[in-house]
């Protein structure tokens, strides 16, 4: 059986041929004697425990034939149970007990990339029973009748339920997918394939006795060749399929292969295994991992799981450079990512220390390369904790799904010759991405065999910071001696000004140095196919340029969606895709999924109900059926703060609060009702579906938007609402808290970008593709466009890394393998088109920008010189969209205090949402508040006292125990490292005190042209010369002290002094570093505060975004959402 749309087909054709045997009838109950009648198979309920069921819920015997299953559920379970074993009987006819575990009414079938989904993806029996619950669902309730129910009679998803006697949350499933997801309608697109196996291609698939690589350039029939090469195997070899080993690049890669296998050899498809290299990784551990004291069971942890049980041991840890009191996990996550490069590299925690002692000894006096040292042995130090963290835990992570199962072949002498012997034949897909460590593990399984057969191309590597290593491919002899190459000849993708293109700058990348000569004959010949190139003179005039050309493309008749633009980053493709949908181009793109306004607007909603004082309601004010003045929110918030309750339960006591409007009485009765049913246990996905399909008319507008977007907005809510059902809650708080905290931990972390794929039912839709580089792999296009193409923009600039490898362990230099990377995304990016590539750069992005690198290495080969002059040049009057100004919202202050200012200056919006709105400032995380809170009322109390008066450390050190139980994060689970370093800190401000300096008040008003700025520096003190004015920091001294509000303590300290030297004392080192300043300086820092004064005043609050940042803000759900502004936000 093939995907789900073709197990969905099969399910509507059997529920109508039951329905007909039903006399039209469609409950579950007149559905299942329908499917008797049909097939002849009887049904019968049993007692628990009874012998025919085996254990399991329900079974299918297709030898009597009958469905077993358990009487004791609820009659709508039981429906579903035998519904899901007539799925068997229809899609694969497969007896087996079936498990509670098997038989799902709700959960997806698409699973989230995330976790252990991320490496074991479905197996054959999972995808068996996935599929049966598929069809179990399709069967009883099809989407086109969900749909009717819905929309047509007005029926919520609970009589639906109660209507046709189903499971509540097969409705919910049906309704989304019904309701969120088009109709499939495989997109036509062109292929070109060639009515056999070429000479190379067969070549290949039949090589012998030797190991081979199989390098395919771009379009060869890669899948294809491998295909074949399974079915000569199995078909002309006599090759059991069990003997089969395949290792792909992802769990799709895999599952497709075992489809295309299935079509010649439906039988051996399942027996053959297919997955990835991790995949295979945790099966070896699984069967032979007691061997190293591993759980049969053993489970893997998903990077920000792996950081999460690195967080709970934080104490533990000897941190030094890497203890970011702030933030810790910020530090620890970077750390992992060393940690997890070194474990693909297969150097333990004892070598990485031996590298960082061998730095530190040829460092000498030079202080940045000791640094670098020292946090190379900090690493290691820190590794050495990690792996007993998992051991204890009983866990792996994912590079130890490589680098155990290597430990097993290499101290067990008995794993190898099993493994050899089960699997003689491996086969390995995209071997270019392979890291060196799963190349290690490879020559392991195929030590002396003559029937390892890989394939790849050096020049699509494209994922080093996944660790994958070319070099592979470069060193394949070397690592399997005897080895052959062997290459695909014939490109059946592209036309040939496409293939001449990028066969020209093959031989101008690194990659291509040691492998086979880039040759290929483009089987389409020339059929009007071209490379373009235009330049503009800023973004907005080449997006002008590139709306037009796909508007003329669609008129020659290449339709939206096998039209596609390619960018090096995310950032630069969301503003192409805004920047073209202002032109009424349709995209398909869905960016980061969380910051999406309809996405916001159901985690606005999820907050409300469990997260206090974060103005979740805020954003909730704005929907259509609410429409909730701003006043009437205000008014529910402050009640629920002054009688300490969640706003949640302050709308259910609305005759409590005096002073609403009678709008907003009217619509926070209707939010109340909408939300009455919600607890403390509810989970996110039971709130989202009951709201959005039984309570809520929030669905009207999404459903009635029939353009692009609006399929879009629905596509993305079936994502979240998929999610959500999905995810498993860990860690505190109830399972809403969970969620958000878990979606936050995904943003900070870049997880998020595992969901920033369409799902398959996507592809239909006629919109011009916007993806990555690294998202197009694999893909092919009509015409492909390349914006962007300016210097930094691609290649991109390396980023920091602050965490970086020692220099001996890696055998690349980092900055060659970037550059080297850098091609190849280009090489791939330029080979995804088939008839047409369309490269384009403006003069101007932001600042001045000159052309790419690539394209100067290519200009003998483009139409038009990559520096010459614009024809693009009219951007049109399309202007950002701007947010509204809030000029009732400007508070009337006689002055603003300094940091309130520098809120503002980093984010106004968060300005508004904490200093106007008063909402919470403080974040999940707020235990260095806390400790910062604590610590400072002690130096604040020391300095109040008399100067010159000797402060004991008995009498500071018992303020600070006073202040640390009251005020400081005495119940966190950091709170022994944020005790230590606080205890340092005090002892060091005693022993400063001790110098005998006068202290002074300082409390100033420095006054400027649209206000006063109230400025109270930390600490000032008549010095030897001149007073000293003084910032306290309670981390260590970055490279450069240069914050704006050292500009405030100058201009102060000069109104107020005269003259002053201004400092920042760091505590937690002790170190004192002067910050000067010139006029010309300290006069545009004041600038931006006089700009800032200005923009509170006139109610301009803007959101800032930032990736770092924005996670951590509290209102990160609600932004930038206020009353009176839609949901466009």
């Amino acid at each position: 059986m093939e995907g789900f749309d073709t197990v969905r087909a099969v399910a509507r054709r059997a529920h109508d041929d039951a329905a007909m045997k039903a006399n039209g009838e469609r409950s579950a109950s007149k559905l299942l004697e329908g499917a008797t009648r049909l097939t002849g198979i009887p049904r019968q309920g049993v007692q628990d425990g009874d012998p025919v069921l085996c254990g399991a819920e329900a079974i299918l015997d297709p030898q009597t034939p009958a469905i077993f299953y358990k009487q004791s559920v609820p009659e709508e379970k039981a429906a579903f149970y035998q519904a899901h074993e007539f799925g068997h009987h229809f899609l694969d006819n497969a007896s087996g007990a079936c498990s509670a575990a098997d038989i799902d009414d709700i959960m997806p079938e698409e699973r989230m990339p995330l976790g252990v989904q991320r490496v074991e993806g479905y197996g054959p029996r999972e995808r068996r029973e996935c599929q049966a619950n598929v069809f179990a669902r399709e069967f009883l309730l099809p989407c086109s009748e969900a749909r009717r129910l819905f929309i047509a009679e007005r029926l919520p998803a609970t009589s639906i339920a109660e209507q046709r006697g189903l499971p509540l949350g097969l409705v919910y499933q049906q309704l989304a997918q019904a309701l969120f997801v088009p109709e499939f309608e495989a997109a036509p697109v062109q292929t070109h394939k060639a009515p056999a196996l070429d000479n190379s291609q067969r070549v290949a698939a039949e090589a012998m006795d030797a190991p081979h690589l199989v390098e395919a350039g771009p379009g060869t029939g890669k899948t294809r060749t491998l295909i074949a090469r399974i079915d000569w195997l199995l078909h002309k070899k006599e090759v059991p399929p069990e003997n089969i080993l395949a290792l792909t690049f992802s769990n799709k890669a895999a599952e497709e292969m075992r489809e295309r296998v299935a079509l010649s050899a439906p039988d051996a498809a399942p027996a053959i295994w297919a997955g990835t290299f991790h995949a295979f990784g945790l099966e070896v551990l699984r069967k032979y991992g007691h061997l190293l004291g591993l759980d049969p069971n053993v489970q893997p942890v998903d990077p920000s799981d792996a950081l999460l049980l690195l967080e709970e041991r934080l104490p533990e840890l000897p941190l030094d450079h890497y203890l970011k009191l702030y933030d810790p996990a910020l530090a620890l996550r970077d750390v992992l990512s060393a940690i997890s490069r070194a474990k693909d590299e297969l150097i333990g925690p004892a070598q990485y220390r031996g590298f960082g002692e061998a730095m530190l000894n040829e460092a000498g006096h030079d202080a940045d390369a000791r640094e670098a040292a020292q946090k190379v042995i900090e690493v290691a130090d820190i590794y050495a904790v990690y792996e007993q963290i998992l051991q204890d835990a009983g866990v792996v992570d994912f590079a130890d799904l490589i680098l155990k199962p290597i430990k097993l072949l290499e101290e067990h002498p008995e794993v190898g010759p099993a493994l050899r012997g089960q699997y003689p034949h491996i086969l390995v897909d995209e071997y270019q991405d392979v890291n060196r460590a799963s190349s290690v593990l490879l020559q392991l399984l195929a030590a002396g065999s003559k029937e390892l057969w890989v394939v790849g191309d050096a020049r699509q590597s494209i994922y080093r910071f996944r660790g994958a290593s070319p070099a592979n491919i470069r060193n394949f002899e070397r690592d399997f001696p005897g080895g052959k190459r062997l290459s695909l000849d014939v490109n059946y993708r592209s036309q040939d000004p496409v293939v001449r293109f990028v066969e020209a700058f093959a031989p101008k990348m690194k990659a291509s140095v040691g492998g086979l000569p880039a040759k290929w004959t483009a089987h389409r010949g020339h059929q009007g196919g071209e490379i373009c190139m235009e330049i503009a003179v800023d973004m907005p005039a080449e997006a002008t340029g590139l709306a037009a050309e796909i508007e003329k493309r669609r008129k020659d008749g290449v339709p939206y969606r096998d039209q596609a633009i390619l960018c090096r980053s995310h950032t630069n493709l969301a503003r192409f895709a805004g920047q073209l949908e202002a032109r009424g181009i349709p995209v398909l793109y869905l960016g980061d999924l969380f910051e999406r306004p309809e996405i916001r607007d159901m985690l606005a909603l999820l907050s409300f109900t469990c997260e206090p004082e974060r103005g979740g309601l805020l954003r909730i004010a704005s929907f259509p059926e609410y429409s909730l003045p701003l006043d009437d929110v205000r008014e529910v918030l402050s009640f629920a703060k002054e009688k300490r309750i969640y706003p949640l339960d302050a709308i259910s006591r609305l005759s409590e609060i005096v002073g609403l409007s009678s709008q907003g009485r009217a619509g926070l009765g209707k939010l109340a009702d909408h939300l009455s049913f919600v607890t403390p246990g509810t989970t996110p996905g039971a709130l989202l579906a009951e709201y959005l399909f039984v309570r809520s008319g929030y669905l009207d507008s999404v459903l009635a938007d029939e353009s692009v977007s609006g399929q879009q907005q629905r596509l993305a809510l079936f994502q979240l609402l998929q999610f959500a059902i999905e995810h498993k809650g860990v860690g505190g708080g109830g399972p809403r808290n969970q969620l958000l905290q878990w979606i936050r931990r995904l943003e900070i972390f870049g997880e998020e970008r595992q969901l920033r794929q369409m799902p398959s039912a996507a592809a239909g839709i006629d919109a011009v593709r916007l993806l990555t580089v690294h998202a197009s792999k694999g893909l092919e296009f009509s015409v492909v466009y390349l914006p962007g193409l300016g210097t930094s923009m691609f290649p991109v600039n390396p980023q920091y890394n602050p965490c970086p490898p020692p220099p001996s362990m890696l055998s690349d230099d980092p900055k060659a393998s970037h550059a080297e990377e850098e091609e190849c995304l280009f090489f791939v990016a330029a080979s995804r088109a088939r008839d047409t590539l369309h490269l384009s750069r403006a003069e101007r992005y932001g600042a001045n920008r000159n052309a790419s690198s690539l394209l100067t290495a290519m200009a003998a080969h483009l139409p038009r010189q990559p520096d010459g002059p614009p024809r693009w040049r009219d951007g049109g009057d399309i202007g950002e969209k701007g947010i509204e100004s809030h000029v009732h919202l400007a508070p009337e202050l006689d002055s603003h205090r300094a940091e309130d200012l520098d809120q503002y200056l980093r984010c106004p919006r968060a300005y508004l949402y904490q200093r106007v709105l008063a909402l919470s400032g403080a974040r999940d995380d707020n235990a260095y508040v806390e400790f910062h809170r604590a610590v400072y009322s002690v130096l604040r109390w020391m300095s109040t006292q008399e100067a010159g008066r000797e402060v004991g450390r008995e009498e500071a050190f018992g303020m600070l125990e006073t202040a640390w139980e009251e005020i400081g994060p005495s119940k966190h689970p950091y709170a022994a490292v944020y005790r230590e370093a606080a205890d340092g800190i005090i002892g060091r401000a005693i022993t400063r005190r001790s110098s005998g300096a006068e202290i002074l008040d300082a409390d100033w008003q420095l006054v400027r042209p649209n206000g006063r700025i109230r400025v109270r520096p930390d600490h000032v003190e008549n010095g030897p010369e001149k007073p000293i004015v003084r910032r306290l920091r309670t981390g260590k001294p970055p490279k450069k002290v240069d914050d704006d509000l050292y500009a405030l303590y100058h201009a102060a300290a000069a109104q107020e002094l005269g003259e002053a030297k201004v400092e920042a004392l760091f505590l937690t080192t002790d170190e004192v570093v002067p910050v000067p300043m010139s006029e010309k300086v300290i006069g545009n820092r004041l600038q931006k505060y006089d700009n800032a004064i200005a923009g509170i005043r006139s109610g301009h609050f803007p959101a800032s975004p930032d990736e770092r940042t924005c996670p951590r803000c509290p209102q990160y759900f609600i932004c930038p959402g206020v009353p009176g502004e839609s949901s466009e936000f």
